[in-house]
């Protein structure tokens, strides 16, 4: 569904556009509803968007699991309670929530980042040094072999 990576910035009230590519694929399933939460990538902090139904069914995956199996309270404590809706206004503008914003250290300049299903949100600074270890990585081929590719 969500293809490549682009760069905008948050406006001072912590608005940001989506990109018109991922707008489409939003527009083209009908959903004008975003989840948004926390979550790390190699240690380092962003956000994950998903549309409504990829979300729900991302919940009805966590609810077959142990309710009280400590790592699972965990992983809902983090990324569940630390979750948002958030709706996407006429413009293509989504309002990240400030305690979301803090946490990927989001300030002016970030980029967006397809999963295929779903995608982040990050500050550029970050996901380029993220980038740069992840490039390291494919110059293994132990590493790429280890992915079934």
């Amino acid at each position: 569904m969500f293809s490549g990576r682009f760069d905008h910035a948050i406006d001072n009230k912590g608005r940001v556009s989506i990109p018109s590519r991922f707008r489409e694929a939003l527009q083209k399933a009908e959903h004008n509803t975003l989840f948004i939460t926390n979550f790390k990538v190699n240690g380092e902090n962003c956000l994950q968007l998903f549309p409504y139904d990829k979300w729900m069914g991302m919940l009805g995956k966590i609810q077959q699991k142990p309710s009280l199996d400590p790592k699972m309270q965990l992983f809902q404590t983090f990324y569940i309670g630390g979750a948002h809706e958030i709706e996407v206004d006429k413009q293509g503008r989504i309002l990240i929530p400030p305690k979301l914003r803090e946490y990927a250290h989001l300030d002016k300049d970030v980029t967006f980042s397809a999963m295929t299903d779903h995608f982040q949100l990050w500050d550029k600074d970050t996901l380029k040094r993220v980038l740069g270890e992840a490039e390291k990585n494919f110059a293994d081929p132990a590493f790429m072999q280890s992915l079934g590719i």
